[in-house]
């Protein structure tokens, strides 16, 4: 594999993962980490023999809507939580949604058609860059760090309200 193309694929996988861990960091109590994971688990299948086939490629089984809807049917069905399973549907769901902008796209149709994206260089240098502009912004947003606490905000005058939110989930399991 050449040079060119292991940094592309560095980019494209920093980019999940950094997009996933947003979206459940911003959007739910989850331990952000889970978004990372779940941000680059559909590229998974890059480690799948070539001999296996359909479905069982990049952009097979594991970049479809059944694929994500089933990781989050399973991931509600062993925790009970439905936080947990928002957590799952926005990690895998940020990969599909940015995949399916490329030119090759996703097969949001699966099994039932192909289907293939707009043709959206959402891989090149200035997609990548408002993909990790807004996820910044996210984590921003999101970050109780003493720097931007300094900062007020709405949402930080009535946090001191509310009880943290590992304090709320504990309670929710108990």
């Amino acid at each position: 594999m050449d040079t060119t193309r292991i940094a592309f694929l560095a980019c494209a996988f920093a980019t999940h993962a950094v997009v996933g861990y947003a979206l459940v960091r911003g959007a739910t109590d989850v331990d952000p980490r889970l978004g990372v994971v779940l941000g680059l688990l559909p590229d998974a299948d890059f480690l799948f023999p070539a001999a296996w086939g359909w479905p069982l490629v990049h952009r097979g089984l594991t970049h479809t809507p059944v694929f994500a809807a089933a990781a989050v049917a399973g991931a509600y069905a062993l925790r009970r939580d439905r936080t947990v399973a928002i957590a799952v549907g926005l990690g895998l769901g940020s990969h599909l949604a940015i995949d399916s902008l490329s030119a090759k796209g996703i097969d949001w149709l699966f099994p039932l058609a192909d289907t293939a994206g707009p043709g959206v260089p959402i891989h090149g240098p200035a997609a990548t860059a408002v993909l990790w502009a807004t996820s910044l912004g996210v984590l921003a947003w999101r970050t109780e760090d003493p720097l931007v606490a300094s900062v007020p905000s709405d949402r930080s005058a009535h946090r001191s309200d509310r009880s943290d939110a590992s304090d709320r989930q504990a309670q929710r399991r108990e």
